[in-house]
């Protein structure tokens, strides 16, 4: 099997498949992470929303899979509470979130099982107007009633949770490949063969043959679908989430937008980091930039939502946009999609190619059993169960991340900030880091002051995670760059680090710089694509 596109779900399908013993491929255009799965609000719901609509079957699966992730990846995540200021409303009003509460109580019951105590996720509740204007007197609206308070997770190092599931299904055989683009099917318009593919780095072209296609490439679906004339024409909003200079206190607040749209105000290492704005009308596929105009737009929204913020474009460090599933209603409204896409081409008479879509990071892991499932099914194998949802991800052999956290505390080879850093992103392999700067000692010093990133990681990050460009390093192997450009002299050493270990000449490593600041421009450049959690 051969799986297009190294997104969550791609990953997330290729770990499974080769935990269930097939023959896996994956290959990406960019680099693992680097697209949707990129872009949230480094949250992982719990299906709260879906109450609202009594659409209990995909909140339990939120709840089930929020508390997967918190077993198989616990250093990953932490609980953080949720703040929502309530109008007097019928529908969104203190009555209406109670009975909200309530009923989440009863289908999440089993929310905490298995979880280690220090990520326990305790139930949620309406406070007083005067309790909430107490505690939270920056939720202070006209018309305040109470305040909904709830807890779901923050992954403070989410690219490192993304490339956990790459590094899963590599350790169960699976072969995969960032910087190689799928450019054609192989076959004819009867049956997919596998694809044709270009390496981006060197322009080399390859074939890869393959019994059966997923294919997860995210906004770009169609483009191997369209040369077999069974394009799913799925509808597309250009989304975004904005990175902040702003501090944050230590939980999320919520508020509501003058356009109806809900949004929230994350705290994100220290920052403040807003989200998720969508375009008013469907967008072109390939059409991944914003115009500042837009970001002028979103901000307007965010001052609205929370009047005391007074954001402007100057605070903004990093712009998270692209394109994202879609749906339009019968009254052409168009809304985000929250449900999955799995599309098996041969109903349409093309054999050996599955398209899969989707937007919540929250669910991609079942996402991918069901996959999984089907493709057993179409390959004639023998049913074999999902280990997915028990097996720790890489790195997550700790039954407590804050215990782990303590018993570490004593190794005095690096700061207690970069510690603590090293923990939450590599987990039990921590150490293993670390081996690397005590073979050389100027690897274990900082390299920039906001971040507390050692040149270690990035030895490691190219050794034996697959970074093979600067932005592969600073952006997702590491938080070096997670909330914005981290300044000349920080880009300057990164790319001497990379550089020596990739045999890169003074003129690549230029280059590597000058594409990691095109990184952060905020209007006319392409960089990631937004994803709902």
């Amino acid at each position: 099997m051969l799986v297009v596109g190294g997104g969550v779900y791609g990953l997330t399908i290729a770990y499974d498949a080769a935990q269930r013993g097939l023959a896996v491929a994956l290959i990406d255009r960019d680099d693992f992470g680097s697209g949707s799965s990129f872009n949230h609000l480094r949250t992982i719901h719990g299906g709260l929303r879906y109450l609202q609509t009594l659409d209990v079957s995909r909140a339990r699966e939120s709840i089930r899979e929020r508390r997967t992730l918190a077993r198989v990846a616990p250093h990953a995540v932490r609980p953080l509470p949720f703040v929502l200021p309530l109008q007097r409303s019928l529908l969104r009003g203190p009555t209406a979130m109670r009975a909200a509460f309530l009923l989440d109580r009863v289908i999440a019951w089993d929310r905490n099982r298995g979880v280690a105590p220090s990520r326990r996720v305790p139930a949620g509740r309406v406070v007083s107007r005067e309790a909430a204007a107490r505690r939270f007197p920056h939720a202070q609206a006209e018309g305040l009633a109470g305040a909904a308070i709830w807890h779901d997770y923050v992954t403070l190092e989410a690219d490192r949770l993304t490339l956990a599931w790459a590094l899963a299904a590599h350790a169960h055989g699976a072969l995969l490949a960032n910087h190689v683009e799928a450019i054609a099917p192989l076959g004819d318009r009867l049956r997919v063969a596998g694809v044709r593919a270009v390496d981006t780095l060197s322009g080399r072209t390859i074939e890869i043959g393959a019994r059966l296609v997923v294919n997860a490439a995210g906004a770009s679906i169609d483009r191997l679908l369209d040369p077999l004339g069974i394009p799913t024409a799925m509808p597309l909003l250009k989304a975004m989430n904005l990175v902040t200079r702003r501090s944050a206190g230590d939980e999320a607040l919520g508020g509501r937008a003058g356009s109806g749209r809900h949004l929230f105000s994350v705290p994100w290492r220290g920052r403040a980091l807003f989200g998720t704005w969508e375009s008013p009308t469907p967008c072109r596929p390939g059409e991944t930039t914003v115009a500042e105009a837009d970001v002028a737009s979103f901000i307007d929204e965010i001052n609205q939502a929370f009047p005391g913020v007074a954001l402007t474009l100057d605070d903004v460090t990093l712009v998270h946009r692209g394109a994202v599933p879609a749906i339009v209603g019968a009254d052409g409204r168009t809304a985000l999609d929250g449900r999955e896409l799995i599309r098996d081409h041969a109903s349409v008479g093309v054999e050996g190619i599955v398209s899969v879509a989707g937007t919540k990071y929250t669910t991609a892991r079942a996402v991918a059993e069901r996959v999984t499932d089907r493709v057993l099914v179409k390959l004639r194998r023998s049913p074999t169960p999902c280990r997915t949802a028990e097996t720790p991800l890489p790195g997550s052999q700790v039954a407590d991340p804050v215990r782990a956290l303590a018993d570490a505390s004593g190794d005095c080879r690096v700061a207690s900030d970069e510690l603590a850093h090293l923990v939450a992103s590599y987990g039990s392999d921590y150490d293993q880091v670390l081996a690397i700067a005590d073979r050389h000692p100027p690897w274990r010093a900082r390299l920039a002051d906001e971040a507390p990133v050692i040149g270690a990681e990035l030895v490691w990050a190219v050794r034996r995670e697959m970074a093979m460009t600067l932005n592969d390093a600073v952006i997702r192997r590491t938080p070096l760059g997670a909330l914005g450009h981290p300044g000349d002299e920080a880009a300057r050493r990164a790319a001497n680090i990379v550089g020596a270990e990739l045999g890169w000449s003074e003129e690549r490593k230029a280059r590597a710089r000058d594409e990691l600041l095109a990184f952060y421009a905020i209007g006319g450049q392409k960089t990631s694509k937004a994803v709902n959690t």
